[in-house]
Order: C-alpha cells, then sequence, then structure tokens
C-alpha cells in the first residue's frame, strides 16, 4: 500500500529532506528527476540521512559519512550495511511511498 507523503515540488533536485509517513521517518531524494526513499536512520550512530550529503545516488549520513545508496538502500562505506529502501511512485503532484515485500 502506497501512502501520500508530500507534494511533489518538495522534491528539489540534489537536496535530501525528511518526510514522517504513519509516525516513521524517512529520507527522500530526487536524482536525475527520480525520487528515491530509503529509512532516515543510519545503522551507526541513529544520524538523520535526510540531513546528510547526497554525491549522485550516495546518501551521506551528516555523523559520520555512512554512505549509502538510495537506489538498493546498500551502504558504499561500509560494505554490507544497509538502510531499508521504500516504493516511490510520482503522481498528480504527490509523491507516494510504500514498503516493499518481504
Amino acid at each position: 500500500m502506497l501512502v501520500d507523503a508530500c507534494a511533489s515540488s518538495d522534491a528539489v533536485e540534489g537536496k535530501p529532506f525528511v518526510v514522517t509517513v504513519e509516525s516513521r521517518a524517512l529520507a527522500l531524494v530526487r536524482v536525475e528527476g527520480r525520487v528515491w526513499a530509503v529509512d532516515n536512520v543510519c545503522p551507526h550512530r541513529n544520524g538523520e540521512l535526510g540531513c546528510g550529503d547526497l554525491q549522485g545516488h550516495h546518501l551521506y549520513c551528516p555523523l559520520h559519512a555512512w554512505s549509502f545508496d538510495v537506489r538498493t538502500g546498500e551502504a558504499f562505506f561500509p560494505k554490507g550495511v544497509k538502510v531499508e529502501r521504500f516504493l516511490v511512485e510520482e503522481r498528480g503532484g504527490r509523491i507516494f511511498v510504500g514498503r516493499h515485500p518481504p
């Protein structure tokens, strides 16, 4: 099930931001016109990924620079670490997000 998260205009190319959907904070980014969503909490020290830097598809935690590919949720460094990635659909000027099936 997809849930309305925000307006499409909130997702500015290359600028991460945070939305709360059903009591869960998500980091959203627009890269090359497409919106991606991952869990906002870095597994290292709970840094807010939505407040981090974005370089290409890599979102960096603002606390210790752990980096996650927003397309997969997989860490660039350190290898083997992941954050949850969410489905994203953009329609009617809105962004909808939902969980991937297990």
